[in-house]
């Protein structure tokens, strides 16, 4: 059976495969970059013990991410992505709430290849190993230590277009898949896979320097704002 897995990594193996050429200055992958971040998992859940009924809600919250790539052979690259933020978190028993908080701290590796479509238009494909933890759990101000942390890593693919609609302005269309998207509620010490679709603009102020914004909605939805130097 073809399942969701199967077909993004068929469709990121033919990406990889395709015959490669020089890209036009600014839709390659020869970069460096740094963001704030707001990050909103999307996780609620109730539970019974012997003191009653509870539900518990995460809430969205900031942090930064940095990430890089490097050209290493003709359009391959490598790349990397790093990012960490706080997330709110409630537990109520209907009555009172009981408030906290705790890191969400993602990064991948992985390694890609572009090729040109048209004088203004890239199209690319990645394969990554991706790495999920949730850490340094707090509620009411107070450590719950380690043992309240999880983790998990895996398997992800993208695949994504960049269109230079303007020798300054670009666009990044994408969808990626990661075995490590969202939290199994079942397990409360893994991750279950999550399609993600995102986009990402820059603006270049000058040649190799721009602005840019991007957002990618999934079970965890990130918004960012930052730079990127390219070289």
């Amino acid at each position: 059976m073809i399942t969701r897995k199967t077909t993004v990594a068929l469709a990121v193996a033919m990406a990889l495969s395709l015959p490669m050429a020089a890209s036009a200055r600014g839709l390659d992958f020869n970069y460096l970059e740094a963001n704030y971040i707001n990050v909103d998992v999307d996780f609620s859940d109730s539970f019974t013990d012997e003191d009653g009924t509870f539900s518990l809600a995460t809430d969205d919250g900031d942090g930064f991410q940095i990430g890089g790539a490097w050209h290493v052979w003709e359009a391959v690259h490598l790349f990397g992505e790093y990012s960490t933020a706080s997330q709110d978190i409630a537990v109520s028993d209907g009555i009172l709430t009981a408030e906290g908080d705790f890191d969400v701290v993602r990064w991948r590796l992985g390694v890609g290849n572009s090729f040109p479509v048209s004088d203004v238009m890239s199209m690319y494909g990645r394969i990554s190993y991706d790495r999920i933890e949730f850490k340094d759990f707090k509620a009411e101000g107070e450590s719950l230590g380690s043992e309240a942390d999880t983790k998990d890593d895996g398997f992800g693919a993208e695949l994504g277009l960049l269109w230079a609609a303007t020798p300054q302005f670009h666009v990044q269309p994408y969808v990626r898949y990661t075995s490590v998207g969202e939290i199994d509620p079942e397990k409360n010490d893994t991750f279950d896979a999550d399609v993600l679709f995102g986009i990402g603009a820059r603006w270049f102020v000058t040649e190799n320097f721009a602005l840019q914004a991007g957002f990618e909605t999934g079970e965890i939805e990130t918004w960012n704002v930052g730079g990127r130097f390219a070289f």
